[in-house]
């Protein structure tokens, strides 16, 4: 037994314990993982089931509502204030968002993203005077910490993201920073080809469930041969040096 707890072995059982519990780890994350997305899925279904919230009337709102929430605005376009959201695809074509400040009736400022242009294309300009738009209720964006950084001089009109407070202090606007709007259609609508509306996102569960199995697996593996190799070290026989050699008679 002693032959166990020399150094090079008690290297190796705490290499093994650590890599089982690494794993083990790994597997709860991609578990923890599954279910934020099937949270996420209910939630976004819930929402874009309901029907929308008219917000026309409104005198005044600090938010617009749930994510993936329906809203109805009335205003008009600022077109002299459009910018672009930039490194968007569709069916794997590059391109970028086309969104605007809509000023509402009661004076509001709240970004719309009207919806995906190809690169070789120029920003369509919005419709004018005044209009009704149904669409999509969306959070501000933020940087993640190896996100690109986005412009802050005044004069960008390119942002990286949807991060509301960055565009507003870019663009020196009164935006709601809290909210976007996700356009799903205008009235009257306008008759050019491009903006193509934003997708919905793919509302499945991913690979997370297979990912954990693989993970549980690969514990299962390494915990059965390191069993196996130290219940073959126990068998080997014990050389003593110190023993008196046999001699034949």
């Amino acid at each position: 037994m002693r032959r166990l707890f020399a150094p090079r072995w008690i290297l190796v059982h705490v290499s093994v314990a650590l890599l089982i519990l690494l794993m083990i780890n790994l597997g709860f994350w991609q578990l923890n993982r599954l279910d934020a997305k099937k949270t996420r899925n209910e939630s976004i279904n819930t929402q874009i089931q309901r029907p929308a919230v008219d917000l026309s009337s409104a005198t005044a709102f600090d938010a617009l509502g749930p994510e993936w929430s329906k809203v109805v605005l009335k205003g008009e376009y600022s077109s002299k204030d459009a910018i672009t959201i930039i490194n968007r695809s569709l069916d794997g074509a590059a391109g970028y968002n086309s969104a605007i400040p809509f000023i509402t009736t009661n004076g509001q400022v709240v970004l719309v993203n009207r919806g995906f242009v190809p690169l070789a294309t120029s920003n369509p300009p919005a419709p004018t005077g005044t209009l009704q738009i149904l669409g999509y209720v969306r959070q501000t964006q933020k940087r993640s910490a190896v996100g690109a950084i986005d412009s802050s001089s005044p004069e960008s009109t390119e942002f990286q993201r949807f991060d509301l407070p960055v565009i507003a202090n870019a663009t020196d606007s009164k935006l709601l920073t809290n909210d976007y709007v996700q356009l799903i259609a205008e009235n009257p609508a306008s008759k050019e080809s491009w903006p193509a509306p934003v997708a919905l996102p793919t509302l499945d569960e991913g690979s997370h469930l297979s990912y954990a199995f693989q993970w549980f697996f690969f514990t299962a593996t390494a915990l059965t041969g390191w069993i196996y190799v130290v219940r073959k070290k126990l068998r080997e026989p014990i050389n003593d040096p110190a023993a008196p050699e046999q001699t034949s008679a």
